[in-house]
C-alpha cells in the first residue's frame, strides 16, 4: 500500500505542476479535495473513510480505508476487516468541466485487505494481507453545494491465503489452508462526498 500510495503522490505532483496546459485559468485548475465515506460499508458496521483530491479538473487522486473488530467470544463469533484502496479517476463530461468530483470517472485501484469472519460455527481470515486490482467506474451527483452522492463499481482481480476453521474447545482448528483467486465485482459505492471549506476555499464550483 506504501508504494502504491507514494506512486499516486508522484502522479499528482506532476499532474499539479503542470495543470495551466489543461485550462485557461490557474485558479480553476487549482485542487480541490474532497473527504468521503462509502454509505454501503457503513451500513455493514464497516467504517469508511476516505480523501480524494481533484487534480487538472479531468484527474482524481484518493486513498479510502476501512477498520472494524467487533467480535462476541462467548458466542465464538468475529467480524474483523481493515486495509484500504488507492486509486487514481478520469473524470469526463460536462459535468465534470464545472464542478470538480462530478459527473463520469473511470480509473484503477490497488487494494490491501485483511479479513476474519466467523459466525459461531465456521471461519475465514486472511493470514497475510489479501491485494487486488482492477477498473472501476462511477458517477457523481451533486446534492448540495459542498456534497455529492457518488455511485460506483469495481471490477477486477483479488488474490491472498485463506484459512477456513472451526471454533472447538476454546481453540481454533483449520479445517483448510489455500491461495484463493478471484476475478469479478470486488465493491460497489454509494458514497457521500464532502469538500470541506467555506465561500471560495476549497469550492468544488470551478466557476466561483
Amino acid at each position: 500500500m506504501r508504494k502504491i500510495v507514494f506512486f499516486l503522490l508522484w502522479i499528482s505532483t506532476i499532474l499539479s505542476v503542470s495543470a495551466e496546459s489543461f485550462c485557461d485559468d490557474c485558479d480553476k485548475c487549482f485542487p480541490r479535495f474532497a473527504i468521503k465515506s462509502n454509505l454501503l460499508h457503513d451500513a455493514v458496521l464497516t467504517p469508511d473513510l476516505g480523501v480524494e483530491m481533484s487534480l487538472a479538473r479531468r484527474f482524481s487522486v484518493g486513498v479510502e480505508g476501512v477498520w472494524a473488530w467487533w467480535s462476541r467470544h462467548s458466542a465464538n463469533r468475529c467480524w474483523r476487516i481493515y486495509g484500504g484502496w488507492a486509486h487514481m479517476d478520469y473524470w469526463f463530461g460536462r459535468q465534470s468541466n464545472e464542478r470538480a468530483l462530478t459527473g463520469h470517472h473511470v480509473g484503477v485501484y490497488g487494494s490491501l485487505l485483511s479479513y476474519d469472519f466467523e459466525f459461531g460455527n465456521t471461519g475465514w481470515q486472511s493470514p497475510e494481507l489479501t491485494y487486488g486490482v482492477g477498473l472501476s467506474y462511477g458517477y457523481s451527483i451533486e446534492i448540495a453545494p459542498r456534497l455529492n452522492l457518488d455511485f460506483s463499481i469495481r471490477v477486477g482481480y483479488s488474490g491472498g491465503d485463506v484459512v477456513k476453521y472451526e471454533p472447538q474447545c476454546g481453540q481454533y482448528v483449520c479445517l483448510s489452508h489455500c491461495f484463493k483467486r478471484y476475478f469479478g465485482p470486488t465493491d460497489i459505492g454509494i458514497t457521500l462526498v464532502w469538500f470541506p471549506g467555506k465561500g471560495r476555499r476549497n469550492n468544488p464550483d470551478f466557476g466561483l
